[in-house]
């Protein structure tokens, strides 16, 4: 009986228990909870509102969100990974707000997808928020690698994790990857350099070469404070690597100290592929704390010029500062000493005119060859004084004498007997052509006093002196008018030549009906259409409107040679040969006419946009892909096209959309009607048509104000372009918009310099209360090694904040760098120079007049208008400025004469 009732309240409560269960398991299915609401909306409905194009509604959500805090993360990373480029900028700059609670988050999905731009974006943006979970993270070996490249690029305020870095570092169970990263944020870090310095040094031993270059590199980032690691990085040159002895260099010329040079010099002289050279990149980038190699550098320098030309070439890269040591070598009692000493004053070029009257003393050495050498070095550092150099010259004529006598000019008149017999053949020669270029060169550089010599030598028909000397009248300025019936008796004796005769007509320009005639029946023939008719537009270009169809009909019905002659001449006319456009354009769909009939739309310019601007309607994008690349080159002569150019701003191909911007930001406030396009393309996917897109903005100025917020959303990009664009163009929009402040603030801690700079650019202008914040930014960026294009804008930045002491900080190694052979990097570095210590005005012209010489075009002109920006201050590179007024590079010469008139008015007589 008890048993039985002991069963059946068993079964009742088992019964029960099952019943509960099963209810709990419907409620379960059937009752869900309700999802959390905050502020009357759900996190998803906020996220959905964070991303609406109304900037009211957009901003609540932002407010609400950084409101709700850590639990809000969650919905921000799924939104940050998932949406459109708008909505990741939107709830970055939501987590960036949200500040500590948000790291967790992030670092995890950093650990998810390591390689992802747009998680470090925020990450680095949080700084010493980020700190405590990053330092965790270093433990983690699914995690430590991007960590490290977190902390490298927060930088010194990551100071708190060098521990685990080092601990990270010397873990041989880690990943190679990862402890690569822990050295890179070493150096970075860069406090303190007593911790750092030993642990770097350590890991330059490893026995992984991937180890040992970054453990260099690392401990160049530290510069000077690592002058400890320089007898290890000295042993680490003869490394069986030579990827790590190259780093090796680098980081010894960026701690830059003295006792590194003899060690450098060593590399410099091995047979090593790639070290020689980068051990001499590096000694020039020491500067004068390489001083005390220089002597063996000119003793390495004598000999035969092919076998020391590197020797040779790398002390004169010293420019100025090792002028002292070379005048002393010219008293030498060696021979091949001052030989060489001679030769790498004239590499120098006008920087070394302390050395002329020493030069000018060893024109009477014993030695024939130093004084050649030596007269042609005259010529190049100052050929105002360089008249006694001629005889010399005169003597041996060779391409570099007549070279220096072209240099020389007027005052080599007595040379011209001499220059003219070098025209003739000479058995065995095997530079003539060079010769013959540099001797025609020197003719027109001598100028009027040469003209009846050349006139006199064109009667001779044979050898072939006749039309050389022809082809340097067309180069004398100002053009000897007497000429021109010498030349036209020459077309009708020597029809072989008739093509260098007539340019040399083109050239003399000026109108001169007395030779219509004879240049209208030159038109019937074949062979010398093109040359007569531009020159017959030249002297009379009333003719244009006959010659341009005629020129156009050899264009379409030509053989492949009288095509290309007819498009070359279309493109010298210039906008003249407006009318040929339309059919340049057609032919762009013939392969075998396309590439002359695109130069020959460049040559006319500006003249061409409208019929370039229909292949903007081309349903072939690789057509309209051409027509707005020819229309960027036009640059503000396309504003005519504006319309065609501001729908290409639309276009299905992202290609056409971004040259289209480029135009816009060619256009600068005429192209304001481009703004609503313009800040529409701010949210495309594909990061080049935003840059580009950001930078057209600013370049609209004022009249983008309604893009502001868009830019501003655009400082937490993943692209750093897109974030410096939008910075800079920030600035130039609206100087006033303090709404861009905190934004602006934040991107002061970017892990771009490029962007810091953009930052401090925009805050100088918006927020100048922030500039002392900004100073120890600048002189960071600017005592770094990064590239130049952040070290010089950044001495820039400190002198127009005020820091004028912190900027001459850099006069060592802008005088240094002034002497760079990249041309783009000398011209930086001696406006920055000018700029800071305008006492410096001599240097930098010399450095300028020296780098002339360059090999493009573009950057010749680019210098001669840094050299008119001087005035008459300028006037030491007159020389060299007026050697340029035979130059055959595009623009040079225009550009040439615009330099002389801003030196000296008088030149305003000249014509080119």
């Amino acid at each position: 009986m008890t048993f039985a009732r002991k069963s059946t309240l068993f079964q009742s409560a088992l019964l029960a228990v099952a019943t509960l269960a099963l209810g709990y398991w419907a409620w379960q299915r059937y009752y869900r909870p309700a999802t959390p609401v905050y502020e009357g909306k759900t996190l998803q409905q906020w996220i959905v509102d964070l991303d609406d194009p109304d900037y009211s509604k957009s901003d609540c959500a932002a407010e609400v969100l950084a409101r709700v805090g850590g639990e809000a993360v969650p919905s921000l990373l799924d939104a940050r990974r998932q949406g459109d480029i708008r909505l990741h900028r939107r709830a970055a700059a939501v987590l960036v707000r949200i500040g500590a609670p948000a790291v967790p988050g992030l670092v995890e999905a950093l650990q998810e997808n390591p390689t992802e731009k747009r998680i470090e974006v925020p990450l680095v943006r949080l700084q010493a928020s980020a700190v405590p979970a990053l330092r965790n993270a270093l433990g983690q070996s699914d995690e430590a690698e991007a960590a490290a490249r977190v902390l490298c690029a927060i930088g010194p305020p990551a100071e708190e994790a060098v521990s685990e870095l080092i601990v990270l570092l010397h873990n041989s169970r880690m990943g190679i990857a990862a402890r690569q990263e822990a050295a890179r944020a070493l150096g970075s870090i860069g406090q303190p350099p007593a911790t750092i310095v030993p642990a770097l040094i350590d890991a330059i031993k490893d026995r992984r070469a991937e180890m040992r270059i970054v453990a260099a590199e690392g401990l160049g980032w530290l510069g000077p404070s690592a002058k400890a690691a320089v007898p290890v990085l000295a042993k680490t040159l003869k490394d069986d690597e030579t990827r790590v002895a190259r780093k090796a260099c680098q980081a010894l010329s960026f701690i830059a100290d003295a006792a590194a040079a003899p060690f450098l010099l060593e590399e410099f002289q091995s047979n090593r592929a790639g070290l020689g050279d980068e051990a001499g990149i590096a000694l020039w980038r020491m500067g004068g704390k390489a001083e005390r190699v220089w002597p063996a550098l000119l003793s390495m320098a004598r000999g035969p010029l092919e076998k020391t030309a590197a020797a040779r070439n790398l002390l004169a890269s010293f420019g100025p500062l090792v002028v002292p040591l070379l005048q002393s070598a010219l008293r030498d009692d060696e021979m091949a000493r001052r030989e060489a000493a001679a030769e790498i004053l004239g590499r120098i070029g006008p920087p070394a005119r302390p050395a002329v009257p020493d030069l000018i003393a060893t024109l009477k050495d014993t030695s024939p060859n130093v004084s050649r050498v030596a007269a042609i070095a005259l010529a190049e550092i100052d050929p105002t004084r360089a008249a006694p150099a001629v005889p010399a010259l005169m003597d041996s004529l060779t391409p570099p004498a007549a070279h220096a006598l072209a240099n020389i000019g007027p005052s080599a008149r007595a040379a011209v007997p001499s220059l003219l017999a070098a025209l003739k053949p000479h058995k065995d020669a095997t530079d003539d052509h060079l010769l013959h270029v540099e001797v025609q060169t020197a003719l027109a550089r001598i100028g009027r006093p040469a003209v009846p010599a050349i006139l006199e030598a064109m009667k001779e028909r044979k050898n072939g002196v006749a039309p050389l000397a022809a082809e340097a009248l067309g180069w004398i300025l100002p053009p000897p008018k007497e000429a021109i019936p010498a030349l036209v008796e020459a077309l009708t004796t020597d029809r072989t030549h008739g093509g260098v005769y007539l340019r040399a007509l083109a050239r003399l320009g000026a109108p001169s009906p007395e030779v219509v005639p004879a240049l209208s029946k030159l038109l019937a023939e074949p062979t010398l259409r093109a040359e007569a008719a531009v020159a017959l537009a030249q002297v009379d270009p009333a003719q244009t409107a006959k010659v341009v169809p005629l020129l156009v009909r050899d264009f379409k019905e030509g053989d492949e040679s009288v095509r290309s002659q007819a498009a070359d001449a279309l493109s010298r006319l210039g906008s003249a040969a407006e009318s040929a456009a339309p059919i340049l354009v057609e032919a762009l769909r013939d392969r075998a006419a396309a590439q002359v009939a695109l130069q020959a739309l460049q040559g006319i310019g500006a003249a061409a946009a409208p019929s370039v601007a229909k292949l903007l309607e081309d349903r072939n994008v690789d057509f309209r892909r051409i027509g707005i690349s020819l229309l960027d080159q036009i640059g503000s002569g396309a504003r005519s096209v504006l319309p065609s150019v501001l729908k290409a701003l639309g276009d299905d191909d992202t290609a056409v959309r971004a040259g289209a911007a480029s135009i816009v930001e060619r256009l600068g406030a005429a192209g304001a009607e481009a703004v609503p396009a313009l800040t529409q393309n701010l949210y495309a996917s594909q990061r080049a048509l935003r840059s580009q897109s950001a930078s057209a903005l600013g370049s609209i100025g004022p009249a983008a104000k309604t893009a502001r917020r868009a830019l501003v959303e655009c400082l937490l990009d993943p692209d750093e372009n897109v974030r410096y664009a939008a910075a800079l163009a920030l600035k130039s929009i609206d100087p006033t918009y303090v709404e861009a402040t905190p934004a602006l603030l934040d991107a002061l801690n970017d892990a771009s310099p490029k962007v810091r700079l953009g930052a401090i650019d925009a805050l100088s202008r918006i927020a100048p209360s922030s500039i002392p914040e900004m100073i120890p930014l600048l002189a960071a960026l600017a005592g770094s090694p990064y590239p130049l294009d952040v070290r010089l804008p950044a001495v820039e930045g400190l002198h127009d904040l005020g820091a004028s002491e912190e900027a001459k900080r850099a006069i060592p190694w802008l005088l240094v760098t002034i002497a760079d052979i990249d041309p783009s990097n000398c011209l930086h570095a001696a406006r920055v120079l000018a700029r800071i210590d305008p006492s410096r005005a001599p240097n930098v012209i010399l450095a300028l007049a020296a780098a002339l010489r360059a090999p493009s075009a573009a950057a010749r002109i680019y210098i001669l208008r840094t050299l008119g920006e001087f005035g008459p201050k300028a006037r030491e590179a007159t020389p060299e400025i007026e050697y340029l007024l035979q130059d055959s590079g595009p623009g040079v010469r225009e550009e040439a004469l615009k330099t002389l008139q801003a030196i000296n008015p008088n030149e305003g007589k000249r014509s080119p």
